[in-house]
């Protein structure tokens, strides 16, 4: 027995994760399941247009890991359009680190001056943060 796979970084969840042949029921089906870290590398390779190399490193695997991951994505995808199978993506083992490309959000809080950043991509608006240091509402965002 080989020793278990490390996980693979994913920079987000795919927004769909099932797609079938139109007018056929999906219960009549057979499925070909796609793990998030394939379409990650899908994404990565087809989308974004990234070479093997560049694709590799922001997955966090070797070149000949990425290669593989992405060939077996490619067949799988291949037989499920020939076969007429429905695709399901799920599973795999990764990790979801949100890929930030342009850097931290500076923000001061005008009751008590105190001033912090966080990451773009965290969900939380300007409007909603609390100050760390005396929880009031009143911040305001710094272009820094």
């Amino acid at each position: 027995m080989g020793r278990p796979h490390k996980e693979r970084r994913v920079e987000q969840l795919p927004p769909i994760t099932h797609y079938k042949p139109a007018g056929i029921p999906l219960r009549t089906l057979e499925e070909t399941t796609l793990t998030i870290e394939e379409m990650e590398a899908i994404r990565l390779a087809d989308i974004e247009n990234l070479d093997q190399g560049a694709a590799a490193e922001r997955m966090e695997v070797s070149r000949p890991t990425f290669h593989r991951i992405v060939n077996t994505a490619h067949q799988k995808i291949a037989a499920a359009l020939w076969q007429g199978n429905a695709l399901r993506i799920d599973g795999g083992n990764f990790r979801i680190v949100h890929h930030c490309q342009t850097g931290l959000r500076h923000f001061t809080c005008q009751t008590c001056g105190h001033k912090w950043t966080l990451p773009h991509g965290t969900g939380q608006c300007c409007h909603d943060l609390p100050c760390p240091m005396c929880q009031n509402s009143n911040i305001i965002r710094d272009e820094e």
